[in-house]
C-alpha cells in the first residue's frame, strides 16, 4: 500500500552513445576554457560632460524640454494629436 503513495525514485538510463557525447563536451569545454585569455576589466575614465543634459538629443533634454527642439517638437506633437 505505502509503495503506491511513496514508489521508488525513477532511474533514468542514459544511452552509450548519449555519455559519450557528454564527456566529449566536458573534455571540449575545458580544454576551451584553458585556452582562453584571462579577462581583465581595465578601469576605464569618461570625461565627464557637464552640459549632458542640454544636448540636442539627449534623453533628459527630451523630457524636460530644455532646448528650443524638443520644446518645438512637443508643440508640433500636441497639436498633431489634438487635430485628430
Amino acid at each position: 500500500m505505502l509503495q503506491i503513495l511513496f514508489p521508488h525514485p525513477y532511474q533514468i538510463e542514459v544511452s552509450k552513445l548519449r555519455q559519450q557525447l557528454n564527456e566529449a563536451h566536458l573534455a571540449w569545454a575545458t580544454e576551451w576554457k584553458a585556452r582562453q585569455d584571462e579577462f581583465k576589466i581595465e578601469n576605464i575614465r569618461f570625461f565627464h560632460d557637464p552640459l549632458w543634459n542640454k544636448r540636442n538629443f539627449s534623453l533628459q533634454a527630451a523630457h524636460d524640454g530644455a532646448t528650443w527642439f524638443w520644446r518645438a517638437t512637443r508643440v508640433f506633437l500636441t497639436w498633431g494629436v489634438a487635430s485628430i
